[in-house]
């Protein structure tokens, strides 16, 4: 089960797990990028099907998990993917704030909470959070709660899974060439110019002189999911480039 799906780094896990064999079910509230979705991963010869859920809404969450579970009865990975970038500084207000926590912190929480209980030994769970979980975001403050908070829950739910053989690891890319990534660094009424710079300046102070591409983070995230990784469990993983190193 892999939520925001349908593009970026959600996308490229679900072409990766089913290129390796893998039965994906993929979650996204783009249903058109869905459809598309689904086609590359029948041209490829995989097998995979689509939900459209909003994150957002417990009840469409609920009922994505009923659905998977009457269908196939249990579910060997979570791939908690889907976020959103947070709000620059202190500019939000309570529904900014309410729909950050929703998507960013109470969607990853509560699935994994509907699917603990139809994961068999062997289950893995990823979850998706930021380089800003454990270094400073000057951009939003808010982000890196909320991420702390997703490496916070991983950690605990590590613990709580470990004698049942189900293993949690959160993932944390620094920026990626993903379609999100002018978002978490734009400043509103700017130009387009100074965005570049801004993007050329960071890439500038990684270590390794770039971003991240969606396949490395795919790469990862199946590599946790898979029997390679059976004893990793609990830990954060930056994939940035040397960004935290420094």
């Amino acid at each position: 089960m892999v939520t925001a799906a349908a593009s970026g780094m959600g996308r490229e896990t679900t072409l990766r797990f089913a290129e390796q064999g893998a039965r994906v079910v993929a979650i996204d509230i783009d249903a058109d990028a869905g459809a598309a979705l689904l086609d590359d991963v029948k041209a490829a010869g995989g097998e995979a099907e689509f939900l459209t859920v909003d994150l957002t809404d417990l009840s469409q969450i609920e009922e994505a998990v009923r659905t998977i579970e009457a269908k196939h009865g249990r579910i060997d990975v979570l791939f908690n993917h889907a976020g959103a970038p947070g709000p620059r500084g202190f500019d939000f207000d309570a529904d900014v704030w309410d729909f950050q926590v929703a998507l960013n912190l109470r969607a990853p929480v509560f699935l994994t909470k509907l699917v603990l209980p139809l994961m068999g030994e062997g289950g893995s769970i990823i979850f998706t959070a930021s380089v800003s979980a454990v270094i400073a975001s000057r951009n939003s403050p808010v982000y890196s709660a909320l991420k702390a908070g997703v490496v916070g829950y991983m950690r605990a739910i590590a613990a709580i899974g470990g004698p049942n053989g189900i293993r949690a690891n959160a993932v944390l890319p620094g920026a990626v060439e993903t379609p999100m990534l002018e978002k978490f660094f734009a400043a509103p009424g700017e130009s387009q110019a100074v965005l570049e710079e801004r993007l050329v300046s960071f890439r500038q102070a990684v270590p390794m002189g770039r971003t991240c591409r969606p396949e490395e983070v795919a790469e990862l995230v199946t590599f946790l999911a898979g029997d390679r990784s059976s004893f990793i469990t609990g830990v954060a993983i930056p994939i940035d480039g040397g960004y935290v190193a420094l």
